[in-house]
């Protein structure tokens, strides 16, 4: 009986890639695709009467839209949770499944 070795894998990164700030994501799951897209706020300043900015309108543009299987999003989603407990318990010292709040 052989055993199967899994493949190497090499990360590099695409010459289209790029790094942006975001705000947030829209995203959606269905028994037929993940979706995550995400975006970043442009607001449309203005001035009040009494000359204080204000802010008109926002523009919301998206800046990356991606599509998945729905096991990939819910891996990813699965993977952002093991991240954000990770922070959790350096950030509090607390394990945020089982503790309560600190107030």
């Amino acid at each position: 009986m052989s055993l199967k070795r899994r493949p190497a894998i090499e990360v590099s990164r695409d010459p289209a890639c790029g790094v942006t700030p975001v705000d947030g994501v829209y995203g959606t799951l269905t028994p037929a695709l993940g979706q995550v897209a995400f975006y970043y706020d442009l607001p449309e300043l203005g001035a009040g009467e009494d000359g204080e900015m204000t802010v008109e309108s926002i523009q919301r543009r998206l800046v990356f839209d991606a599509r998945m299987s729905p096991a990939t999003f819910r891996a990813i989603a699965r993977w952002m949770m093991d991240q954000v407990e990770d922070y959790d318990r350096q950030e509090h010292g607390r394990n945020p499944r089982t503790s309560s709040p600190v107030e």
